[in-house]
């Protein structure tokens, strides 16, 4: 009986949008019509699906393997996403598709891998004297070559006025020496020195090119990102002051995009920019390496990637890539998965500030897979359906429809829910423990109390749990059954529904015009949830993909699995007209396709893309940064 309850419940709630990074997707109920219903759509049989066309960035000239066939790849965290496109190219995938492949251990990792025989080819930064230690223990041998130049960068919030410092400027910041940027022609300001981890590239740089002996002051535990990801947003963020400096190389800074609100500072009065980095003019260039086993034969697959990657060919790949190639060549015409979109505010957003946005819908700007406040992979922000991102990547979970927003963020108490509308218009500055979002409106949930919204934003009242007339361990018990997809939480016309009693298989309601409570036969409320959440039927040889926040009388997609082998997942419009940019090949955890507000998204390991439904244009893109898996 509880499974069917869930199943009903799941049909009347037809739409909980979760964020890249919140509570999992309640997809539409496979009920209403039959297949093969004269109203319902026929669509290609999936057996008879093309596959998905290989990627557009393949680079000229590449060599050519069978996955069987390609080596081990491993490196730094700055290069995996170069890595991740030499797969592609070199197997003739999609960069999405090769994505699967790349699981770098980071820099001092990868070498050990190396050496022990894990790992065939790194794409890797700068080893240190552990590596060293351990590869003349075990009388390793192997060959290293630079195939890209990187520099080492200092970035600051972009509202510091301190525009360039010196080596040893920096060098005297990270030793405590000097602590307020009025001491470099700044504001009068702390200054917050961030470090990374030990072990990790950046701060294998830092202390041979920065330091140079000197030893680095203590940090704060606060003080110190263990991804580069992190780093960044600590310096954009920091005590919302624009006091915080940290280091990165100039790819990562650069290219990534992560410098959205942050400033690279010149060095010794030289902007880093392809051209300082490939001349040496900039002070702190650094190779980044292809190194392989020794003695390899000609023909060995790591031998043959090792050596295109440093020929002309190869070399306009890293350079498409983003980083500064060793010879100065043009890049390939075609970069693999270029970004798309622009941004509302110059400055990073951390909040929605109340404006006259349009329609908002989230985005998926962060992959943190299981990381809190991550639930099921990535933070969310909130763009305009053109692509103008108004609030930073942010929200471990986004849920929307109509024209109200429940935007959710993690604390240290739990996650916590604010109310908005998805125009912009106004948010909510009081956060709540929890949400629920029915047929016909949005309950918030407070420790004693559950406050209401329609979809169009509208304040529906606030009802106690004195009205209620439940004991505090009886509101508890609602509150998570509606988080958590249960008995009670559900909102249709006057009722709400409280609880299950098992008993007398009734459902407690809540009379909103009453202020009464009753009991119900379980039957007869699920036969009105039922006949709430009922949806279109389904189409022959598949399943409808729903709008999540317009709903299901919204246009959906079709989507068609095929099992065997190559196993994929298609996607169609209504009418059977094939969607191949939406294809997936395999089930990897990581990709998905949702539909949007007429905006489809496309997330896989390190992006996620939009297209306009309508045009198939992409309106959207963004790079995940995902360090892991």
């Amino acid at each position: 009986m509880r499974r069917l309850i869930a199943i009903l419940l799941t049909a009347a709630l037809a739409l909980s949008l979760a964020a890249c990074t919140g509570p999992q997707v309640q997809e539409m109920p496979e009920t209403g019509g039959a297949a093969g219903d004269p109203t319902t759509p026929a669509v290609p049989d999936p057996q008879d699906t093309p596959d998905v066309p290989e990627s557009p960035g393949e680079a000229i000239g590449a060599p050519r393997f069978t996955r069987d066939e390609l080596p081990r790849f491993d490196g730094s965290t700055s290069t995996a996403p170069l890595a991740q496109a030499v797969c592609a190219a070199v197997l003739g995938e999609s960069r999405e598709d090769a994505a699967d492949l790349i699981h770098f251990a980071k820099t001092t990792n990868a070498y050990m891998n190396l050496i022990h025989g894990d790992a065939d080819i790194l794409i890797v930064g700068e080893s240190n004297g552990e590596v060293t230690e351990e590869k003349e223990r075990l009388g390793f041998e192997w060959e290293k070559s630079p195939f890209a130049t990187d520099a080492f960068v200092f970035v600051v919030n972009e509202d510091n006025p301190v525009d360039s410092i010196t080596v040893d400027e920096a060098r005297r910041i990270y030793s405590g020496e000097i602590t307020n940027w009025k001491e470099l022609g700044g504001e009068d300001r702390r200054i917050i020195p961030f470090q990374r981890n030990q072990g990790a590239g950046s701060q294998t740089l830092m202390e041979k090119l920065v330091m140079n002996g000197t030893p680095m002051m203590e940090a704060p535990t606060d003080w110190i990102a263990t991804t580069m990801g992190e780093l960044m947003e600590a310096v954009k963020g920091y005590d919302n002051s624009p006091g915080a400096i940290g280091y990165s190389v100039y790819y990562y800074a650069q290219e990534m995009r992560a410098a959205e609100g942050l400033k690279l500072l010149k060095l010794e009065g030289v902007e880093p920019d392809p051209n300082t980095i490939r001349s040496g003019t900039y002070p702190l260039v650094n190779p980044k390496y292809v190194v392989i086993p020794a003695n390899l034969s000609d023909d060995a697959p790591a031998r043959v990637i090792y050596d295109w990657l440093l020929s002309d060919s190869g070399q306009k790949l890293i350079a498409a890539e983003g980083y500064v190639s060793i010879l100065d060549t043009a890049p390939s015409e075609r970069k693999f998965l270029p970004l798309v979109g622009s941004r509302w505010y110059s400055d990073y957003r951390p909040e929605l500030v109340p404006g006259n946005y349009g329609a908002l819908v989230p985005y998926a700007g962060r992959r943190l897979m299981d990381d809190w406040p991550a639930g099921t992979g990535c933070l969310y922000g909130l763009m305009t359906r053109d692509g103008r991102v108004v609030v930073d990547p942010v929200y471990s979970n986004v849920e929307a429809r109509g024209n109200i927003l429940a935007l959710q963020k993690g604390t240290a108490d739990g996650p916590r829910v604010a109310a908005a509308s998805r125009d912009g218009g106004w948010c909510a500055d009081h956060w709540y423990l929890a949400t629920s979002f029915t047929h016909d409106g949005v309950i918030f949930f407070d420790e004693d109390s559950m406050t209401l919204y329609d979809y169009d934003a509208n304040p529906c009242g606030r009802i106690s749990i004195d009205v209620l007339g439940m004991t505090r361990e009886e509101f508890n018990a609602l509150v998570w059954s509606a988080r958590e997809g249960g008995y009670g939480g559900e909102w249709i016309d006057k009722y709400v529904s409280l609880s299950y009693d098992g008993e007398t298989d009734e459902v407690i309601l809540f009379n909103r015009e009453t202020l009464e409570r009753e009991n119900m036969p379980a039957n007869d409320w699920f036969d009105i949830i039922y006949r709430a959440g009922q949806s279109p039927g389904l189409p022959e040889n598949g399943e409808y993909v729903f709008d999540e926040i317009r709903g299901a009388d919204a246009e959906p997609l079709v989507k068609t699995v095929r099992y065997s082998e190559p196993s994929y997942r298609a996607y169609f419009r209504r009418d059977g007209t094939s969607l191949p940019e939406l294809t997936l090949t395999g089930f990897n955890w990581y990709e998905d396709v949702r539909l949007l507000d007429g905006l489809i998204e496309l997330t896989a390991l390190n992006y996620a893309t939009y297209y306009d439904m309508e045009t198939m244009n992409v309106v959207f893109r963004a790079y995940l940064g995902y360090e892991g898996d």
